[in-house]
């Protein structure tokens, strides 16, 4: 098994990365994680505002995956996420619905012992890991903490052990890179902060050869969600939908019309993040519809 330290970490995902890791297409890979202020709120003694790092979101990786070029696809197998011990969380006025109520930022530390989350002496919840960035490269340099059709911070909850991530191969090797994992997080961040934890990802690459998606795609057990992009919340609701019209026609082969009853009647959109200059919204329907479509 194929192993990257978290030393190994990138801000940016970039064409022009040479401290990459390269695999075959089917080899298992495991990621070890900083969290997204790279571990420094950790140390009780640490203050935000102070002890901020001076980037965040760090991405371990690239991995390139030999063969995979322009025009392909890779399918990411989650097989299995491991959580640190500590969690942050940090609130604040981040933003204006939580200004009237919340004057300063306060670094909170939650302990995570055995997959569940000590919210407070009374309040245990179960931990639900997930994966924040999670993408690859493009002809220009993206930061880690943006969204795009090359995937990068979708801050998507399904995006969690078990589920297999499509992403389109814009560069040689694909260069996958991953991070920003949360040991809890509710749909849509409203508070810019989930449970950031450091931790490993370990997954399965695989390249899909000459096949090209428009957005990244998530399949769960029981669902099939094509990721939507857009500078609001109602782009990205648009664009969520545009693209799984776009694949019910093109790929399942169905009348514009038939796709369009789907669509309205069988598909659920859902909130990802609120809080990037590019909001992110998945469109899902459930395998068993499409099931009867073979």
């Amino acid at each position: 098994m194929i192993k990257i330290r978290s030393n190994i970490h990138t801000f940016k995902m970039s064409p022009y990365s040479e401290n990459k890791t390269i695999c075959e297409s089917g080899d298992i890979v495991t990621f070890e994680t900083l969290d997204c202020f790279c571990n420094c709120f950790l140390p009780e003694s640490a203050v935000f505002g102070v002890d901020n790092p001076k980037y965040s979101n760090p991405a371990t990786g690239p991995l390139y995956v030999k063969n995979a070029r322009c025009g392909d696809t890779l399918k990411i197998d989650i097989i299995d996420i491991q959580l640190g011990n500590t969690g942050v969380l940090v609130t604040g006025p981040v933003n204006r619905h939580f200004e009237d109520h919340l004057k300063e930022y306060k670094v909170n530390r939650i302990k995570v012992e055995n997959d569940i989350v000590n919210l407070t002496s009374n309040i245990k919840i179960q931990a639900k890991p997930m994966i924040g960035v999670i993408g690859v490269a493009v002809n220009e340099e993206i930061s880690t903490s943006l969204p795009g059709v090359h995937g990068g911070n979708l801050d998507c909850s399904s995006i969690a052990k078990g589920s297999t991530v499509y992403l389109p191969i814009f560069v040689e090797g694909g260069l996958l890179a991953i991070g920003d994992l949360h040991a809890l997080m509710g749909d849509g961040e409203i508070g810019e902060c989930g449970l950031e934890i450091e931790g490993t990802v370990t997954v399965k690459v695989t390249l899909i050869k000459d096949k090209v998606i428009s957005s990244p795609r998530i399949e769960t057990d029981g669902f099939l969600e094509i990721i939507g992009l857009g500078n609001t919340v109602e782009d990205a609701c648009e664009n969520a939908s545009k693209e799984m019209l776009r694949y019910m026609i093109q790929d399942l082969n169905l009348d514009n019309h038939e796709a369009a009853k789907l669509l309205c009647l069988c598909s659920d959109l859902k909130i990802c993040q609120i809080i990037n200059q590019v909001k992110t919204v998945v469109c899902r329907i459930q395998k068993s519809v499409l099931e009867h479509i073979g």
